[in-house]
């Protein structure tokens, strides 16, 4: 098990859980990934190790938890199962340069308490911010196709 990640318990639902709060093993180590980048600088294009952009980021943590998914937001919003309710693990995504809800431009991944980690933008290190923000479009969750 990768450092960090806790324990796999079962949920009250039945469910993998893991003592870290994350809804499941892949969830935790996704997670677990994402805090590994803290204050690591913005790139567009960005896929690591030294530097991500927000998809980037996203798609790097679910390959390290040993879940691919699409590269771009837009790919990751087309392509994975949609949530009402998020969960950590999960990932937030927000309208995209256009201005619509069609074409998430900018994804986060949810670590529970409304805050997700994220690589922002230029001049951004990859942070804590929350999503509770006027342009999310909504969520997906990876771990649990």
């Amino acid at each position: 098990m990768a450092a960090g990640v806790g324990i796999a318990v079962l949920s009250g639902h039945g469910a993998a859980a893991t003592s870290s709060g994350a809804p499941s093993r892949a969830a935790a180590q996704a997670i677990a990934y994402a805090r590994a980048q803290l204050g690591k600088p913005y790139e567009w294009g960005g896929t690591g190790p030294y530097a991500f952009d927000c998809s980037g980021l996203a798609m790097e943590a679910y390959a390290h938890a040993g879940v691919g998914i699409a590269r771009t937001s837009q790919d990751q919003w087309a392509t994975e199962p949609h949530v009402s309710s998020p969960q950590p693990g999960d990932l937030a995504f927000f309208a995209g340069s256009d201005g619509t809800m069609t074409s998430p431009g900018h994804v986060g991944i949810v670590i529970g308490g409304g805050q997700m980690i994220e690589a922002y933008g230029t001049g951004y290190p990859i942070r804590v911010a929350s999503y509770q923000r006027p342009d999310l479009v909504g969520f997906s969750q990876p771990w649990g196709a």
